[in-house]
């Protein structure tokens, strides 16, 4: 069993979506959710990130979250991850925090989705 951040911060379960990495046609991959099944990962402590307007079209908005949870929780760069309901991309790498002992050590996932 993954150990789990302490304290009543990590409360909350986030849900999984693995693609299927398929070929794109360029010589690359990309992910297909097709046919991605929801996996629950339990023990996040969510913080809020900002959210911030599109200036350029003034009809969209980014909103961001930070997820910390077990170190050794089960995502990929390329999941997807649902928080309260809402579809975020993970931003960047996934990150491996270590610390002294299992409660200080995570992992960290920046969330983003765009609205609008």
């Amino acid at each position: 069993m993954a150990a789990m951040i302490g304290g009543i911060v990590a409360r909350h379960s986030l849900v999984r979506e693995r693609p299927q990495m398929v070929d794109d046609g360029r010589g690359g991959v990309e992910a297909d959710f097709t046919n991605a099944t929801p996996t629950d990962l339990h023990g996040w402590a969510l913080d809020a990130g900002n959210t911030v307007a599109d200036l350029q079209n003034r009809d969209a908005a980014s909103i961001r979250w930070t997820a910390r949870g077990p170190f050794d929780a089960d995502v990929e760069r390329h999941d997807r991850i649902v928080v309260f309901g809402e579809q975020f991309k993970i931003d960047g790498a996934v990150v491996r925090q270590p610390g002294p002992s299992p409660r200080t050590s995570h992992t960290i996932l920046m969330l983003v989705s765009w609205e609008g």
